[in-house]
């Protein structure tokens, strides 16, 4: 049984603000403070450097879940 592994997303495996420069003026007005709730957020974010090959060597070992 493998051992089971919790990976948060933002700013682990994505750059979260890579995703503002996707959208509006006045989506970023209107989410202010909060854009972790701007709908389809994360879909917007860039991988940092490494991280794919990180969760795949990781998942080989564990039961991986962001």
């Amino acid at each position: 049984m493998l051992k089971i592994l919790y990976i948060d997303m933002d700013n682990v495996l994505v750059d979260f603000p890579s995703a503002f420069l996707h959208l509006s003026p006045k989506t970023l007005q209107e989410y202010q403070g909060r854009l972790d709730e701007v709908p389809g957020i994360f879909a917007l974010m860039e991988p940092l450097p490494q991280a794919i090959a990180s969760f795949e060597q990781l998942a080989a070992k564990f039961d991986t879940y962001i």
